[in-house]
């Protein structure tokens, strides 16, 4: 998305994603390959009263991570993901036209505005390019997060978004050639996405996490719905073939049932990830830490090489 250098440097692509329990850290190595190597990979805890910037410093001291690549995710809640109408005009100047476009649909000025594209599958009605995500973030947000990796002498290449952090993810699993929806369980929200041969169709948020599903069990039953929503636009919007299974990223909470029920409500097979399945975890790193870092893990696993 939000891309400040050309090439990648290095082999290795690490994700440094802050948050308020510590900074979840995934280092793979040849991310491209068939099975990267995650190498370095975990919740790594803030130490009382210590600046953002003082933390990630000390961190990338600790792993020996400052010959690598860097990326970083926007949070949930601080932009927009929107899908518009593709401008007719030359890729040089779809940018600028996208920006005039969704200046009614934010609530900032446009002014404040900084934004990213990539395609939107066509619609199955004309199977042409019709539309285009637009990733928009206030300026501010978006210099906020960039000013604690610049402080720490840290060269960011390039901020992205859950949304496609599990794509990338989701673009690793054998289900994924038949369209699959991926499921991120946070504290306070749960991420869903629906993808099909490495493509992002739809994403869905919902704001409740892992902690009210423990508290309330049956919040399942909205998860079941937002689900089959999702899956009933999926096919009428873009006219493709059902989404065919429905796979749970780890959660670092005990959730029991949580798969059944979905299984029992939506018809699908429902699936609980797991992240060797995807690479090739190194001896450094604690299987009881890659549900703190799944996010981390699918924004290393990316792989376009230019800007947008």
């Amino acid at each position: 998305m939000f891309s400040f250098t050309k090439k990648q440097k290095g082999h290795r692509l690490t994700a440094l994603i802050s948050g308020t329990d510590g900074t979840a850290c995934a280092s793979l190595s040849n991310p491209r390959a068939d099975q990267p190597v995650l190498e370095q990979g975990g919740l790594y805890a803030v130490n009382p009263g210590e600046a953002p910037a003082d933390s990630l410093q000390r961190l990338v001291r600790k792993l020996s991570l400052g010959s690598d690549s860097f990326t970083t995710l926007l949070p949930i809640g601080d932009y927009h993901l929107m899908m518009v109408e593709a401008p007719e005009v030359p890729p040089s100047e779809l940018k600028a036209a996208v920006r005039w476009r969704i200046r009614d649909l934010i609530d900032f000025h446009i002014d404040d505005a900084v934004l990213d594209v990539f395609d939107a599958p066509p619609s199955g009605a004309r199977g042409v390019q019709e539309s285009i995500y637009v990733v928009v973030a206030r300026n501010s947000t978006v210099k906020s997060l960039i000013e604690p990796f610049e402080s720490a002498g840290i060269e960011l290449g390039v901020i992205d978004i859950p949304e496609l952090a599990m794509r990338n993810i989701a673009a690793r699993l054998d289900t994924d050639k038949e369209g699959v929806a991926l499921l991120h369980f946070e504290e306070d929200h749960v991420l869903v996405t629906l993808t099909r041969d490495a493509t992002l169709y739809l994403a869905r948020s919902m704001d409740f996490g892992y902690t009210q599903l423990q508290e309330s069990p049956e919040l399942v039953d909205r998860i079941a719905l937002e689900l089959q929503r999702s899956m009933d636009y999926y096919d009428r919007h873009f006219q493709q073939a059902p989404i065919r299974s429905v796979a749970l990223c780890p959660v670092p909470v005990d959730l029991p049932g949580l798969a059944s029920s979905l299984g029992e409500q939506t018809g699908l097979p429902v699936q609980s990830l797991d992240i060797g399945d995807i690479v090739k975890i190194g001896d450094a790193v604690e299987q009881d830490q890659l549900a703190r870092c799944t996010l981390a893990i699918g924004a290393a696993l990316r792989t376009e090489t230019t800007q947008l």
